[in-house]
């Protein structure tokens, strides 16, 4: 695995690599972005533009704006962690309240750190990149995708 792909194993245990506001951002996706930019307005409190949904995932230099004040990387980062996984105190209520706050995206985190665990965060990341590709052209997908952005092809989605 590339050592570069790291960065897409956020602290929570999310794949950013399956990202729908990282995947809109690099197409481009001004409309999608749009309703975004307002989802995330609304989930964080506070306004938010286009501009502040770019992203190269949760341990890149450029973090979207639910990246930027996320409380669960403070965590880590506070206890000298780069991930969840890595903690003694997992799965803690911080965790734990993500994993339950009803996005379909995040329920997948306490069993992707306990994934992390078991087999590393290496052949994790190999895992959902795989995962998270369209079964037909190869073509990464994401999240809440339908249908895959290079070839059409229907997605069976996760979410």
């Amino acid at each position: 695995m590339n050592g570069d792909r790291k960065v897409f194993a956020a602290p929570c245990g999310l794949y950013c690599g399956a990202c729908s506001i990282r995947a809109a951002y690099n197409r481009k996706d001004a409309p999608m972005l749009k309703a975004m930019a307002d989802g995330v307005a609304m989930y964080l409190g506070h306004d938010v533009e286009i501009e502040d949904l770019a992203c190269g995932g949760c341990l890149s230099d450029t973090l979207a704006a639910p990246c930027r004040e996320c409380k669960i990387r403070d965590c880590a980062f506070a206890k000298g962690l780069t991930r969840c996984s890595e903690c003694s105190e997992f799965p803690c209520e911080l965790v734990t309240s993500f994993n339950n706050d009803g996005l379909p995206h995040h329920s997948e985190v306490l069993k992707n750190i306990r994934r992390q665990k078991e087999v590393g965060v290496d052949s994790w990341l190999a895992e959902q990149a795989e995962r998270w590709r369209c079964p037909s052209c190869s073509a990464e997908t994401n999240w809440y995708a339908s249908q895959c952005p290079e070839c059409d092809n229907v997605l069976g989605g996760a979410f």
